[in-house]
């Protein structure tokens, strides 16, 4: 079940019995559009199907050529390769992550001309700004120039785990000094899940954070399966198995420039649309750990910056086990962080 809540004290139940509506009806469509992929990508040939199976694999093939050096393409065919997978060999699943979850992101004080080792801009802890955007490098999930906010995601019950989570991702190590953010959505965030097929066909385990919609995918995707099962069309089964598998494995890779190349243009194409808010991708640095990548209007208008914390690391043991003494901690109020010492 997903639940929504609606901070307000007058008619507060009106409201709450409306966004239900809304989101019901939302559902609805989502789910009426994906039985009609489901049904019009099981209505090809046998020999279409084989056709698309080889057409796959030759794309994938090449893109890891890219990645590998050993292929030269440009910006605008990776494009066209990356929006044919999505668009012919991808069911974007989409998850509504509400006001259950948390938000961690964490940040390395570099700063030489203080002894505090406390940021004391909130914009400092959070994505770069527009107006300096060419600090920007090419990232995993962002294009040179091209702010975004990554960050860890995880239930607020659960929330003490993922200092690790977010400090791994920084590549944090011994004596380092840690500024971490910690944030909550004020909304649904629609979020697509980069390659979770993969957990279906793998059996893995659905991720704590979203496993209260296993059940509802599960579903969706036994019922592709069995269609092509029952079609005799096993090829287009794999089609997307190769897909998800692909995209599942490139955002775990170690990164490269010509790794981010096709990263961040998968990103790109997938929060092209107006009603996805983020990314969930599979954290490179802790297996099985969740991250997110939102984009810098959704941060502005529907996160709320709650608590920053600095740590120093006193001791790194691999594998995201870190030994962290605590400095300092604030609360942010109207935006400013108030630091205690």
């Amino acid at each position: 079940m997903i639940k929504i809540c609606i901070p307000t004290e007058d008619g507060w139940e009106l409201k709450r019995e409306k966004a239900m509506k809304e989101f019901s009806k939302e559902a609805m469509t989502r789910k009426s559009n994906i039985e009609n992929i489901i049904n019009r990508r099981t209505s090809i040939s046998i020999d279409k199907s084989i056709e698309e199976l080889t057409e796959v694999s030759t794309i994938i093939r090449e893109l890891n050529q890219f990645i590998e050096g050993k292929l030269d393409l440009d910006n605008n065919q990776i494009n066209i390769k990356i929006k044919r997978l999505i668009s012919h060999f991808t069911i974007n699943l989409i998850f509504d992550l509400d006001s259950e979850i948390a938000l961690r992101r964490a940040r390395k004080f570099t700063e030489e001309s203080t002894t505090s080792y406390c940021f004391n801009n909130l914009q400092d802890l959070s994505y770069i700004p527009d107006e300096k955007k060419y600090l920007v490098p090419l990232g995993r999930f962002n294009k040179k120039e091209e702010p975004m906010f990554y960050t860890t995601v995880h239930l607020k019950n659960t929330e003490e785990q993922f200092f690790k989570t977010a400090i791994s991702e920084i590549g944090g190590t011994k004596l380092d000094y840690i500024n971490i953010l910690d944030s909550v959505p004020t909304k649904r965030l629609n979020s697509i899940y980069i390659g979770i097929f993969d957990y279906f066909i793998r059996n893995k385990r659905f991720p704590e954070l979203i496993e209260e919609h296993e059940e509802i995918f599960s579903n969706i995707f036994q019922e592709f399966k069995n269609q092509c099962i029952e079609k005799d069309l096993l090829s287009v089964y794999e089609s997307y198995i190769l897909c998800s598998s692909f995209f599942s494995d490139i955002i775990k890779r170690k990164k490269s420039d010509t790794l981010y190349q096709v990263t961040s243009i998968l990103s790109s194409v997938l929060l092209e649309s107006p009603n996805i808010d983020a990314i969930i991708y599979e954290s490179v640095e802790v297996t099985d750990e969740p991250s997110m990548v939102i984009k810098p209007n959704i941060v502005d208008h529907h996160i709320e910056h709650k608590n920053a914390y600095c740590f120093k690391i006193t001791n790194d043991l691999g594998y995201g086990i870190y030994y962290l003494e605590e400095v300092n901690s604030c609360e942010i109020v109207n935006n400013n962080l108030m630091w205690e010492k």
